[in-house]
């Protein structure tokens, strides 16, 4: 064999997710792949739902490289489309359902997008964000079913040009996928999700075929997917993850993923009993509203091997309900730039994981971490450090943001903005987002840890912690705090409660009551909302305490400053 024949054979160390779904209709064409409210799919049927959406790209002009948005509620054909991106060659965006019309159009023209699939819910907001950029819309599902019905009538190209043309929907149980050489590279750009935009506007994360394999093989790993496994998918796929975990890792393992449009809490105890789900992720928001639901009680979570939580914290309390059921309960750390799975609680330290706030287990299979100081040295076991990374799950750069990226990977090391501590074995605790460390006389105060001490409070249902701007310190602590029972605690009775929890500098120098707290379409408390309502600055107050100092600190500040 020549030299470049070689390198032909070697041409891809990994299988782009183009080649998933084609593999698996080959390799086990009948196995379940895929339940949704619309009825229950095998591989060869998936396989041909993305060929259909291959043939409504490339009937609407797609070419490898171009961005099209996806803006709908859980779908068989958002998987399909996103599937589809990978064997053209595009890049699928998939875009918040919860966003104004005016946030979308940023989004859409940030990005470059050349086509938007729109679901019904989402029509009328499709058609402003069209009016307003120029953005051509296809309708999911009249119009798009529409044109792949008449795409494969017409014999249209749905696989790659490369390979030659095939009929979509052509493969047929046992018929051979295309070979992985006509496919897109393993660097090619295949997902753009935008981050939250808690520092400013929100950015594009370009994510590759290699970042989302890899990302698919660190959750296999750790948590030991198989082909045996059902998986329950209540995240929004316009997550990262709802994307990640775990749908695309049970799929690669040729597993069965149940997918509901929306999540509700009485039909997800229904689902996990009825179909015999194995594996789930949730939020804290989720994990309240199940133990929660009228169904808790007699609810059936028997064939839960574990229960993953991400996002933020989960409360120990509704973390107990779980195991009062048998359910272990573990969790990890990512972000959308590692597509997401960074760390992961693997299955032998669940003990550990359910009785240490902000556990994240240790970087998984695929991933190198570090924790440093801000001179990127190593900071000893217990100190607060940056989380730095290194992998082949890190996201290629922020679509047009040059500088951003530059910024973001330095010294050879992504830097996260995340804060976190290990121990002498190397499990890790997160502690919050550098930026929101507060700085209150010199002292430094971690949001996540006042929050874990409210949370101990029998009434507090959630709580955030955010500062507010002092003349004289700086900033001190402010908690927005949600009571299980409207007036049971006040001020006074928390920050009684606080003392000999935490140092008095760190004790909230002020209270807000709310009945649930305002939160992200992932779970998280919408902490840009709630400062911009309680953020105000703060009035004069006694100096913070240094470590060991009698000195009383803005905690004892009696009311709101």
């Amino acid at each position: 064999m020549s030299e470049s024949g070689i390198e032909q054979a070697r041409a891809r160390s990994i299988p782009g997710i183009g080649y998933w779904t084609a593999k698996s209709a080959f390799l086990h064409p009948n196995r379940t792949a895929l339940v949704t409210p619309e009825g229950r799919r095998s591989y060869r049927e998936m396989e041909e739902g993305v060929q259909r959406a291959a043939a409504v790209l490339r009937d609407r002009g797609l070419e490898a490289g171009d961005r099209f948005g996806i803006l709908m509620w859980n779908d068989a054909r958002f998987l399909d489309l996103l599937f589809a991106a990978g064997r053209v060659g595009a890049v699928a965006v998939p875009l918040n359902w919860r966003l104004t019309p005016v946030e979308l159009a940023f989004q859409v023209e940030d990005a470059g997008v050349k086509l938007l699939l729109a679901g019904p819910e989402q029509a009328e907001a499709a058609r402003e964000v069209a009016d307003s950029t120029g953005c051509p819309v296809v309708a999911v599902p009249d119009e798009y079913e529409a044109i792949a019905d008449a795409a494969v009538a017409g014999g249209s190209p749905a696989g790659p040009s490369a390979a030659g043309p095939s009929p979509a929907g052509s493969q047929k149980a046992g018929s051979r996928p295309p070979p992985m050489s006509a496919l897109p590279g393993d660097d090619d750009p295949v997902l753009m999700v935008y981050t939250s935009g808690t520092t400013g506007r929100p950015k594009g994360a370009l994510l590759t075929h290699r970042n989302l394999f890899w990302n698919a093989i660190n959750d296999i790993l750790a948590v030991g997917l198989t082909w045996r496994d059902t998986s329950l998918t209540i995240l929004p796929l316009m997550h990262v993850g709802g994307i990640g975990l775990f749908t695309l890792p049970t799929l690669l393992a040729g597993g069965t993923v149940i997918m509901p449009r929306r999540f509700d809490p009485e039909e997800t105890l229904a689902l996990i009993r009825d179909e015999g789900v194995n594996v789930m992720l949730g939020v804290p928001a989720i994990h309240t509203m199940l133990v929660e639901s009228p169904d808790w009680d007699a609810a059936d979570l028997s064939s839960l091997r574990f229960m993953y939580n991400g996002g933020d914290r989960c409360p120990l309390e509704v973390v107990e309900r779980f195991r009062e059921k048998g359910v272990p309960f573990a969790g990890g750390y990512g972000l959308t730039e590692t597509a997401p799975t960074a760390f992961l609680t693997e299955l032998d330290q669940l003990e550990q994981a359910a009785s240490a706030p902000g556990f994240a287990g240790k970087p998984s299979f695929g991933m190198d971490a570090r924790i440093v100081d801000d001179r990127g040295r190593d900071v000893a076991p217990g100190e607060v450090g940056e989380v730095v990374m290194q992998g082949p799950n890190l996201f290629r750069e922020y679509w047009g943001r040059p500088e951003e990226t530059v910024r973001a990977f330095r010294g050879g090391w992504f830097h996260t903005g995340d804060l976190a501590t290990w121990d002498e074995e190397g499990f890790t605790f997160i502690q919050g987002r550098k930026k929101q460390m507060l700085k209150s006389g010199g002292e430094n105060i971690y949001p996540a840890e006042v929050e874990q001490a409210l949370l101990e409070h029998p009434e507090v249902a959630e709580a955030c912690v955010i500062g507010r701007p002092h003349p004289k310190w700086t900033e001190v602590p402010f908690a927005v705090v949600g009571l299980r029972t409207p007036d049971a605690v006040d001020e006074t009775g928390l920050r009684a409660f606080l003392e000999g929890r935490l140092a008095r500098f760190k004790i909230p120098a002020g209270f807000a009551f709310v009945e649930v707290l305002p939160r992200t379409s992932i779970g998280k408390p919408d902490r840009p909302l709630l400062e911009k309502r309680y953020g105000a600055p703060a009035g004069d107050g006694p100096a913070p305490s240094s470590p060991g100092s009698p000195t009383p600190g803005p905690g004892d500040q009696e009311g709101e400053p």
